[in-house]
């Protein structure tokens, strides 16, 4: 969510906090028009701001975080303002312009990232004063507190919170003291075990002028039907777009998604797994007890994981992996039994 800003807006703001001067790398037809809205490199409209880190070897996906996309894409990339490396633009002949010839406007800074951030803190982190809707079928306990909409029918329990700017679907049943934050879209039919909290800041950082810092998470979650979540369960806010969570997915308790992973349907995780950020799930996966995944990898359709198991690399679809690094089960087990009897002589 942002509220919309010029270009000449965002400019001067950039100009400020770019001690050696951004590079105008595109002549825009005009400084006036309206930035509405953000968006990855790959998906951003118009009028969205995007950003490009220089790599291009690298081709991201939708949730954007590496800013990278293959030079044969440039000609793709359509957005209001892109900011990209102030290297890349000096060494292109004719100017960023010629590689994206349909962004508005190229902006070169010394750090597209850290220029992204900047923007995102400055411009889009205001919440909307909309009122909270509650429907007279709604169940709403005394000590909760409804910022956001209710569906028809929603239990809402003791010590919830529904921050503004959320929407929890029909039927749906927040147990005692759960949390949905801001930009939180949930489906149907849906429940909410104690404790649980949905769109919060994720556990992002980057490193700028030898600091770490922390990246805002302001893109928030979208939960599909019929999902329901274990006590103390966490799900992360996405940064420039949503962590999903797709159609009946049943998660136990303490079980942590990260921001923005992107799963399917019918997904089933047991307590205390985990996905790390930018993890894309496949429909009917299902994770056993305390295994965890490493960020930005993919669990394709139908991959089971054992208990404990630690996901390093992609997995197949259909695929039962194990252990540490997680491998294949059959292979897994062999080696298992091999150490087993090395042990014994």
């Amino acid at each position: 969510m942002m509220r919309p800003v010029t270009l000449a807006e965002v400019l001067s703001f950039i100009d400020h906090f770019e001690c050696s001067g951004y590079a105008q790398v595109a002549s825009a037809q005009s400084l006036d028009f309206t930035l509405t809205g953000f968006a990855p490199i790959v998906s951003a409209g118009e009028y969205d701001v995007s950003f490009w880190t220089g790599d291009s070897s690298v081709e991201t996906g939708l949730f954007g975080n590496a800013g990278g996309v293959t030079a044969a894409m440039f000609e793709s990339v359509r957005a209001g303002l892109l900011f990209v490396p102030k290297a890349f633009a000096a060494s292109v002949e004719g100017g960023a312009t010629k590689a994206f010839p349909n962004v508005k406007f190229v902006c070169g800074v010394e750090n597209p990232y850290h220029a992204m951030v900047q923007f995102l803190e400055h411009f889009a982190t205001t919440v909307s004063q909309s009122k909270p809707h509650i429907p007279a079928s709604a169940k709403v306990h005394p000590s909760a507190v409804v910022e956001g909409c209710l569906g028809e029918n929603v239990v809402v329990g003791p010590g919830c919170v529904v921050m503004a700017d959320s929407e929890v679907g029909d039927g749906c049943v927040l147990e005692a003291n759960v949390t949905i934050y801001s930009n939180v879209k949930v489906g149907r039919e849906c429940v909410f075990q104690a404790g649980s909290v949905v769109g919060s800041r994720g556990y992002g950082f980057y490193m700028y002028a030898g600091e770490r810092r922390m990246v805002p998470h302001l893109a928030g979650v979208v939960i599909g039907d019929g999902c329901s979540f274990g006590a103390n369960s966490v799900v992360a806010a996405g940064f420039i777009t949503p962590t999903k969570i797709g159609n009946h997915c049943h998660f136990d308790s303490f079980v942590q998604i990260a921001h923005n992973c992107c799963l399917g349907d019918n997904i089933m995780m047991a307590s205390q797994s985990g996905l790390a950020g930018s993890v894309t799930v496949g429909d009917n996966v299902e994770l056993a007890g305390g295994a965890q995944s490493a960020g930005h990898l993919t669990i394709g359709s139908g991959a089971k994981v054992a208990a404990k198991a630690g996901i390093t690399k992609n997995i197949p679809e259909n695929a039962v992996y194990a252990g540490f690094p997680a491998e294949d089960i059959a292979v897994w087990r062999r080696s298992v039994v091999r150490l087993r009897q090395m042990g014994k002589k």
